[in-house]
């Protein structure tokens, strides 16, 4: 069967537990049907601890109620996901696998609750595949992927630890350096923390990174646009007969 390459896209955003943030943005992702996967951090949940379900897409989290993170991918024809990791409600890794050629990646959506320590202290656990895409709101400062940082500026030991881990694992930044993705209420400096970074044959599928400042949160929304190889259903010939 021959293969079409088509284009499918990821996003991340921080919804800051804002219930109409969260809907809008799961709806607006809803629209257009290239966008594939959605990863929330911090999504509004209603009284019972769900989050909003999204019609043509199944929902997937670390916790039964109460997520700090969900990631929502879209039905598609010849791709299956499976829950393969989940760490206390903040943590999730899920497999897509594209069934035509049994190929797979795994997707990482990660929170890191108030500081960097909390991912620190769970990323040196994983086992990871070595086709891997890690996404996610990390709170972590680094002059990695925040670019230079002011003399006075202390890197956490939580924010060391995560980029030398990261180095050690050989994953490779896709943000662009200082390009903000958070940029707090109370004034204070924007800041890189919502991060992706891609390991293994799956980089080579990466055709670009977006970072959307115009959201109702106050994080940006983190797009990045991958080369799937699809399926094309062999041609059968129709003749005219008279």
């Amino acid at each position: 069967m021959a293969l079409l390459a088509s284009v499918g896209s990821v996003q991340l955003l921080n919804c800051a537990r804002g219930q109409a943030r969260t809907i809008s943005a799961l709806q607006d992702f809803a629209r257009k049907p290239e966008n594939l996967i959605c990863l929330l951090q911090e999504p509004w949940c209603d009284r019972h601890g769900n989050p909003p379900s999204l019609p043509g897409f199944d929902t997937f989290t670390p916790s039964p109620t109460k997520p700090r993170c969900v990631t929502y991918v879209r039905h598609t024809p010849g791709l299956t996901t499976t829950t393969v990791f989940t760490a206390s409600d903040s943590s999730l890794g899920t497999m897509i696998t594209m069934v035509h050629n049994q190929k797979s990646f795994t997707l990482y959506n990660f929170y890191s609750p108030g500081w960097p320590e909390p991912l620190a202290a769970i990323l040196p656990k994983l086992k990871l595949p070595n086709d891997c895409l890690l996404m996610g709101d990390f709170k972590a400062h680094h002059p990695w992927w925040q670019g230079p940082l002011p003399p006075t500026a202390r890197i956490s030991r939580g924010s060391q630890t995560i980029a030398n881990w990261l180095e050690d694992n050989n994953f490779h930044l896709q943000n662009e350096p200082a390009i903000p993705t958070h940029h707090p209420r109370n004034g204070g400096h924007p800041s890189t923390i919502d991060l992706c970074l891609f390991r293994g044959s799956t980089t080579q599928s990466i055709l670009s990174l977006a970072v959307d400042h115009d959201t109702t949160s106050d994080h940006s929304a983190v797009t990045v646009i991958l080369s799937l190889p699809t399926p094309i259903a062999p041609t059968v010939p129709h003749r005219c007969w008279r």
